[in-house]
């Protein structure tokens, strides 16, 4: 597309308090959490185990605690858009559940719950219903790096508060607009 889409986790990553966690951290973190992506959609697909990466492998025992493969994927690493607010965003994905309808579902190994992590299920649920999937329920999964059944986050959705941290988000950090100012002591 021409057009820049502004991504659901850059628009949030101001008011996430991200920048106050060392960048090898958050770039460790990022290793780890796309390693654990990528073996979370091999055993939704059921095409193998990735349990021969010792730095892994507990968020893969957590995940596989609590997957169940009678659920109906809808969807798995996709990337959904709306043209009409030029934001995108990647959905870890959906599944059907016969109790629970569809649940938006996102994978997280931090180890604590993330402030901005409501509106992101919420500017998701918005996503997957432009693009025609119904979403019941905003779940986000904190994988334990022990092992252990994961601890399991349901939020309700709360798009309108997202929309407003775009508006501020887009004053203060778009492209062409205001730079955010330097405080001064």
């Amino acid at each position: 597309m021409s057009a820049k889409y502004d991504r659901v986790t850059e628009i949030l990553s101001p008011f996430s308090g991200l920048n106050y966690v060392p960048k090898d951290v958050l770039e460790n973190a990022q290793v780890r959490g796309t390693k654990v992506h990528a073996a979370g959609e091999s055993i939704i697909r059921d095409l193998g185990d990735w349990n021969d990466d010792d730095e892994i492998s507990g968020y893969i025992e957590s995940f596989k605690k609590w997957w169940n493969k009678d659920w109906k994927t809808l969807a798995i690493e996709q990337r959904f858009q709306c043209e009409d607010l030029k934001i995108t965003g990647q959905i870890d994905f959906i599944y059907q559940d016969p109790m629970m309808g569809n649940v938006l579902t996102d994978i997280k190994t931090s180890s604590k719950e993330g402030k901005t992590w409501p509106l992101q299920g919420s500017a998701y649920r918005y996503l997957a219903g432009k693009n025609g999937l119904t979403i019941n329920n905003i779940m986000f999964l904190r994988l334990r790096r022990d092992g252990q059944y994961p601890f399991v986050h349901m939020y309700e959705d709360n798009f309108p508060m997202f929309l407003k941290c775009v508006d501020v988000y887009r004053f203060f950090y778009q492209k062409g607009k205001h730079e955010p100012e330097q405080q001064c002591a």
